[in-house]
């Protein structure tokens, strides 16, 4: 967590006394995080609070490969096509009960971390999906 860097001169006693002044002009919660716009603080709402998701990172690959899964899962419900972030719950909740889900999870993690650096000048969207894997990588 970054820290705020005090001005010359302020004491930390200062910027507690400030705080304080601020709770008593304004409904502050502990626990929130607040952002100044335009001499005003508002509250910043948290992505998981409004639909269940939370926010994590994946490799663009296995993103890719969940929202082809997404479109082709069209047909199949009338036209609604699911966001692939439902999808990839859908498979890690599936996976993750799985009696071999470590020995997966371990053989992906041994696969990423072993693969030599890409080469900065190849674009790696241009190349066709499986192709330059080594031999036994996980689909993904």
């Amino acid at each position: 967590m970054n820290e705020l860097t005090m001005k010359t001169g302020a004491t930390p006693e200062e910027a507690t006394a400030l705080i304080e002044t601020l709770r008593g002009l304004m409904d502050l919660e502990d626990g929130e995080l607040y952002t100044l716009r335009k001499g005003m603080f508002h509250r910043v709402s948290r992505n998981e609070d409004d639909n269940g998701l939370r926010r994590i990172k994946i490799m663009e690959a296995a993103y890719d490969a969940a929202a082809a899964v997404a479109k082709r899962l069209r047909k199949r419900m009338r036209g609604y096509r699911p966001d692939p972030a439902l999808v990839i719950s859908a498979f890690v909740q599936y996976a993750a009960r799985l009696e071999e889900a470590e020995d997966i999870a371990l053989d992906y993690l041994q696969w990423v971390f072993s693969r030599s650096e890409p080469d900065p000048a190849t674009d790696s969207k241009s190349v066709p999906d499986g192709e330059g894997q080594k031999a036994g990588s996980p689909a993904h």
